[in-house]
């Protein structure tokens, strides 16, 4: 057999680049959970939840979902969210924490709301709302508060149909106000 007929290592990276597939053998690339799961640690809840939701727990998305966790009701947006993680590791990028965010939102487990100056502020979304949840607002998007009454719920919309609004069971209330820390 002529050495020819052998492609070297290196042109099989070369020919694999920009392929979806990753390649076999050795240059498996192992990401944040397997690495997690193969050191002995125990997943976290926010890896649960990104598995359940049929994401993959990279390090951005889990350490997103941790930090809203902390700060909420606070929301944060994606440049406050950068500062935040930026501080705790090194190989993060703002275009890291701007993808997680849109993966999360996308999937379910954010609640987007939009600030001041149109800017998108994001909150983690309780696990046990649906998607038809009533908040409560501040102006500024720095705060989000979700109504589980439904007493309040009811009497938003008898209210609503008594002034002519068309309500049906998926209708969800926002209510905007100030809160202490803007006033």
């Amino acid at each position: 057999m002529d050495p020819y007929d052998h492609p070297p290592p290196i042109v099989d990276l070369i020919a694999s680049f920009g392929n979806k597939k990753p390649l076999a053998g050795k240059h498996k690339i192992k990401h944040f959970a397997a690495a997690r799961a193969e050191a002995g640690s125990p997943t976290s809840s926010q890896e649960r939840r990104l598995t359940a939701k049929g994401l993959r727990p990279t390090k951005a998305r889990a350490s997103v979902l941790s930090t809203l966790e902390k700060v909420a009701p606070s929301c944060l947006d994606a440049s406050r969210m950068y500062r935040i993680l930026s501080t705790q590791f090194d190989r993060l990028s703002a275009g890291s924490i701007y993808r997680a965010l849109h993966d999360l939102w996308t999937a379910g487990l954010l609640v987007r709301t939009e600030g001041a100056r149109r800017r998108a502020f994001y909150a983690i979304k309780p696990e046990a709302l649906n998607d038809q949840s009533d908040t409560l607002r501040c102006q500024c998007g720095e705060r989000l508060v979700f109504i589980e009454d439904l007493a309040l719920r009811e009497h938003l919309r008898s209210r609503a149909f008594g002034e002519g609004f068309a309500v049906d069971e998926g209708s969800i209330f926002t209510i905007t106000t100030t809160c202490a820390k803007c006033r």
